[in-house]
């Protein structure tokens, strides 16, 4: 290869480069202009166009007289306040519209669930109240065996019945239902009430009636408002959580019957037997117990404001915890002369009315009556 060979080649290789260069060249100048074109039109919304234009101003004149004017800072400073608020209150809305939203659809989501829990309500409460159907079979046969028992009979009826009658209490679940377009607060079995009701008037023999209330559990019986009459027997009945209010039960025999936690305001109980029953947490506001039998019974928790104790017997019956409020003591027969003192001690509210108003007087060997104050 010659000199000049040589040099074309040289001069070719040259070419190359140099355009190979000036591409390079150029896409730094594009990536270049691009960027500026983006900073430039990204600038606008995060800074805004009067912050912008402010500390545009504010380097033109720094340029033109290298200072910068008192009402150019200001511009300026206040532009940027002014964007600062913007900017914090369009991330305010973009934080609280997501959460308003997911707060409303929380609200929607618990008023679905309370729905569906209150369709799943209703079904059971239309499930449990067929049970209604069977005792109709139950209570048929029942008036079947007892129109053939004679006055000597006892009117006594079978255990199979018994054992019927048992199995269809143990069946009638308390439940929640409607009552004035509203689901009631607490479930309770308006069947159960009916089934007692039934058999406490139907007059079965002491021998069956008994055998049915010691087996079956009568808890959460609705007997609200009921008269079930004088004398019924309910003794060693269960009749925990049950609605008692404003129930007529006159003499009723609730001896060692299971009370607890029962509503019974209201109820009249004069002249019955409770002797060692079971009443803990029980509601007696306002109760008529005039003359009744409370002997070892426990009446821890239990509400008597405004109940009418008069001439009641009170021998070894627990008060721990009780509400003695205006409670009406007249005669009430009590086995210790110290009883006042000893209701005092256990801090029960209302006893300090009641050392107000009440004396203990002796009545024969160890019986003591609280007499009201002259």
């Amino acid at each position: 290869m010659d000199e000049q060979d040589y040099i074309e080649r040289l001069k070719k290789e040259n070419q190359l480069l140099q355009d190979k260069l000036d591409k390079i060249n150029k896409g730094k100048q594009k990536k270049r202009k691009f960027r500026w074109w983006l900073l430039k039109k990204s600038s606008t919304p995060i800074f805004g166009g009067r912050l912008k234009k402010s500390i545009s101003s504010a380097i033109t004149e720094y340029k033109e007289y290298k200072t910068v004017s008192v009402d150019t800072v200001s511009d300026v400073s206040s532009s940027v306040i002014w964007r600062i608020t913007r900017i914090g209150l369009f991330a305010f809305m973009v934080a609280v519209i997501p959460a308003a939203v997911l707060i409303f659809q929380t609200v929607l989501l618990n008023s679905q669930n309370k729905f569906i829990n209150n369709q799943n309500t209703l079904v059971e409460a239309d499930r449990r109240s067929s049970l209604v159907f069977v005792m109709s079979d139950v209570l048929g046969d029942l008036n079947e065996e007892l129109k053939y028992k004679g006055a000597n009979s006892g009117r006594n009826i079978s255990k199979t019945l018994e054992a019927r009658i048992i199995s269809l209490c143990m069946a009638m679940k308390p439940y929640r239902y409607k009552e004035n377009d509203r689901l009631i607060e607490k479930p309770i079995s308006p069947e159960r009430g009916q089934l007692l009701f039934t058999l406490l008037k139907s007059d079965i023999g002491l021998e069956s009636s008994q055998d049915i209330l010691n087996s079956a559990d009568f808890s959460y019986t609705n007997l609200r408002n009921i008269n079930l009459g004088r004398g019924v027997n309910l003794k060693y009945a269960r009749l925990d959580y049950s609605n008692l209010t404003e129930a007529q039960i006159p003499a009723a025999n609730l001896e060692r019957s299971e009370l607890r936690e029962a509503q019974m305001r209201k109820i009249n109980l004069s002249d019955a037997i409770l002797k060692r029953a079971r009443l803990n947490n029980a509601n007696l506001q306002r109760a008529e117990l005039l003359s009744a039998d409370l002997t070892n019974a426990n009446l821890f928790g239990v509400d008597l404001t405004g109940a009418d104790l008069t001439e009641a017997t009170l021998w070894g019956t627990k008060f721990e915890n009780a509400n003695l409020t205006d409670v009406i003591l007249d005669n009430a027969i009590v086995d210790r002369q110290d009883w006042i003192s000893y209701i005092d001690s256990l801090g029960i509210e209302g006893a300090d009315d009641i050392e107000d108003r009440y004396r203990i007087k002796k009545q024969g060997k160890q019986q003591f009556i609280l007499v009201a104050k002259k």
